[in-house]
């Protein structure tokens, strides 16, 4: 049985958690070149050469134009999804959930390395994934998360639902 409830939630913290982190870490561009990376464009200045946006409203454009709401589902789905396979790790066993968790974690970084976020992350070196994940398309990675967790959740799913084997030390696989 797969919890729809508790990936649910997984889903909505982890795009929340992204949402905020995204507005947390935006800063208003002071040049052409800043804005154009952030998606503003130059009719989006003063005559001053200033945003004509006060922050707020300067986030959401960004955050609309960069297309970061693809980025935001990508990463609920693999947040819900290494949730799921945590969650059924005690009877598929542990290698499989591991493994799992493990594939949708490299999915959420790779949301992340394509997102408004990457020079943030580059700190942390995660910046030369992002380049070369960079002509890749939002909607086109958004899109194989979904395909991904979809089938490692049914996957996931029919493993929970199979009879589990008795091992091999039990005394009734001797007889």
């Amino acid at each position: 049985m797969i919890p729809v409830r508790t990936m649910a939630i997984l889903f909505a913290v982890a795009a929340l958690g992204y949402v905020v982190l995204s507005y947390l870490t935006f800063r208003m561009p002071e040049t052409l070149e800043e804005a154009e990376l952030c998606g503003f464009l130059e009719g989006d200045f003063t005559a001053a050469g200033q945003l004509a946006y006060p922050p707020v409203e300067a986030w959401w454009i960004s955050f609309t134009r960069m297309q970061e709401y693809w980025t935001t589902f990508s990463v609920g789905l693999a947040v819900a999804f290494v949730g799921f396979a945590l969650i059924a790790g005690r009877r598929a066993g542990g290698g499989a959930a591991a493994g799992a968790a493990m594939g949708g974690g490299v999915l959420a970084i790779s949301a992340l390395c394509v997102s408004c976020l990457a020079p943030v992350l580059s700190v942390v070196g995660l910046g030369i994934a992002g380049t070369l994940l960079a002509g890749v398309p939002k909607w086109l990675i958004a899109l194989n998360t979904l395909l991904l967790t979809g089938w490692g959740t049914m996957f996931l799913a029919r493993r929970l639902t199979s009879c589990a084997l008795p091992s091999r030390s039990s005394p009734a696989a001797a007889n």
